[in-house]
């Protein structure tokens, strides 16, 4: 039989677990949250919200 749908599945499985640790381009961990710096002007980065207690854009990680 032809297993390699299984090796496939799992590949991918494997490569879910290891980029869900890792946070996206510009923000940097802090935590259990994904941030960056708030800019002066404008909004934060698409995907993220203003948290003001830290005055850090937090990335929508959901």
């Amino acid at each position: 039989m032809n297993f390699s749908w299984l090796s496939v599945f799992i590949f991918a499985l494997i490569a879910v677990v290891v980029s869900a640790g890792k946070c996206p381009a510009h923000f940097t961990k802090d935590g259990n949250r994904c941030v960056t710096d708030r800019p002066v002007h404008g909004e934060c980065p698409q995907g993220s919200k203003l948290e003001i207690s830290i005055n850090k854009c937090v990335h929508n990680s959901h």
